[in-house]
């Protein structure tokens, strides 16, 4: 087995790991661009990855508190497939791009607190991007280099759904005298209310453009990668309106009456509420209103440049260093709209960086490994807190005892640094993250023909 071969083997295990660090912000998959430079007329790789952030609140509003984990748990699909040779060849793949959970139900009232009294709070909100491409290589080889270019064009569709809670003033659907009567005592019926809205974006289209540099005795490869940004602008949907608990009375000093208090509280006055009034309110589950028009503000998939290298720098052993730059500054806020109700969640992040160094060593002809280190430059700047400066280790092992199959598996461990958001910087309540953790684990199997 040649020198050249061994870098080969090598840097295919850590190549499946690299991808498990992600740049910041709301990106998660990437397109395969990789098996383009792989040997063989047809090759298939499909991957699987588990992402685990365990990021929680450690104080909200000043009050340090038990707060569960607010980051959903996640899982990122992979396809390509390439046609072609070492002259020029073309890929076709689907991932998910870009996508966000959180769940706020855990926070003092079940979900994020209003920036003022009354106003809606993100209990859980979730959106994520597909995204379908098409890459295509065109090499020129001389004197044992390779001059590459690259080009192609994606399709991505935005989906989102979420539910905001607030409270609905349904004094006006009192008789005259009861409503008199609830002013004069500065009192007000209220009803806890859900606002659910679940909205989709059409396919959008962007475009990819890179060059790549090659020496293949030395298993030396250069890559630059250029990613469009793409604006959904055409998201719309369907929300619905239903009570998320019993009407209450609240009066003048700030207390809060059940319907058969309040009802007791005014007879004490010799004010009498008929028990068909007391009977006909809404109570927690109904449905207030349903099929209500729901859009969004436009939602930006960020430009990005991704940067790789590799080189052979013993026998069998390979030096592996990516970088990639994510202009997440596009991305101020998510504002949510159904039927004329509100809610927005901000953001105002910095653009963002992510660095890699690896090893990848092959062991023989059928197992190599790797390692790498990562450092992913936090976006968040005041406004939020989850994604802070991120340090990790990643390592591989690619598998193989055929010369058509192959079989990667990875794993990685984030240390997340600690944060804080105020009110003064965009945030709509003060809160503070602590040291947190990521875990990742990988697997894909690669097919030859």
């Amino acid at each position: 087995m040649t020198f050249a071969r061994h870098l080969v083997i090598a840097s295919t295990a850590l190549l499946s790991t690299l991808t498990l660090a992600q740049a910041g912000g709301f990106q998660r998959g990437t397109a395969d661009t990789d098996v383009l430079y792989e040997p063989g007329t047809i090759t298939n790789r499909f991957s699987f990855t588990y992402v685990s952030p365990q990021r929680d609140f450690e104080t909200v509003n000043g009050v340090r508190g038990n707060y569960d984990t607010y980051t959903g748990n996640y899982q990122i699909p992979s396809a390509a497939i390439k046609f072609g040779n070492d002259t020029a060849a073309c890929a076709g793949n689907f991932t998910e791009s870009f996508a966000a959970e959180g769940d706020y139900s855990s926070l003092p009232g079940g979900a994020q607190p209003a920036q003022f009294p009354g106003g809606s709070r993100v209990r859980d909100l979730e959106f994520k991007s597909n995204e379908i491409s098409g890459t295509c290589r065109i090499s020129y080889s001389q004197d044992g280099m390779r001059f590459s270019l690259l080009g192609g064009l994606f399709a991505e569709d935005f989906n989102f759904d979420g539910t905001s809670l607030a409270t609905r003033n349904i004094g006006a659907t009192l008789p005259a005298s009861l409503r008199a009567t609830l002013g004069g005592l500065g009192a007000s019926l209220l009803l806890p209310i859900g606002v659910t809205a679940d909205t989709e974006g059409s396919y959008k289209t962007g475009y990819r453009i890179g060059a790549a540099f090659e020496i293949p005795d030395i298993a030396l490869r250069a890559q630059v990668l250029y990613r469009s940004e793409v604006k959904h602008d055409d998201v719309t949907g369907e929300g619905s309106i239903a009570a998320t608990g019993d009407a209450f009375v609240r009066l003048a000093d700030g207390r809060q009456l059940s319907i058969p208090t309040a009802a007791a509280f005014l007879a004490q006055r010799g004010i009498n509420v008929p028990s068909s009034l007391l009977t006909s309110l809404p109570t927690n589950g109904t449905v207030l209103a349903s099929g209500l028009p729901a859009f969004q503000n436009t939602a930006t998939s960020p430009q990005s440049l991704y940067v790789n290298f590799q080189t052979g720098i013993a026998e069998g052993t390979l030096l592996l260093g990516s970088f990639r730059w994510t202009d997440w500054s596009t991305n101020k806020a998510v504002i949510t709209t159904v039927a004329g109700n509100s809610s927005i969640s901000p953001y105002n992040w910095d653009d963002g960086y992510t660095v890699t160094l690896g090893i990848g060593r092959a062991f023989n002809k059928q197992i190599s490994g790797s390692v790498s280190v990562g450092y992913d430059s936090g976006v968040s700047r005041g406004s939020e807190t989850t994604y802070t400066d991120l340090y990790t280790l990643s390592g591989g092992l690619s598998l193989k005892n055929t010369d058509w199959a192959e079989i990667r598996v990875g794993g990685l461990i984030g240390y997340w640094t600690s944060g804080s958001q105020n009110v003064s910087q965009g945030a709509l309540f003060n809160a503070t993250v602590g040291d947190d953790w990521v875990y990742a684990a990988n697997a894909s199997l690669k097919l030859t023909f």
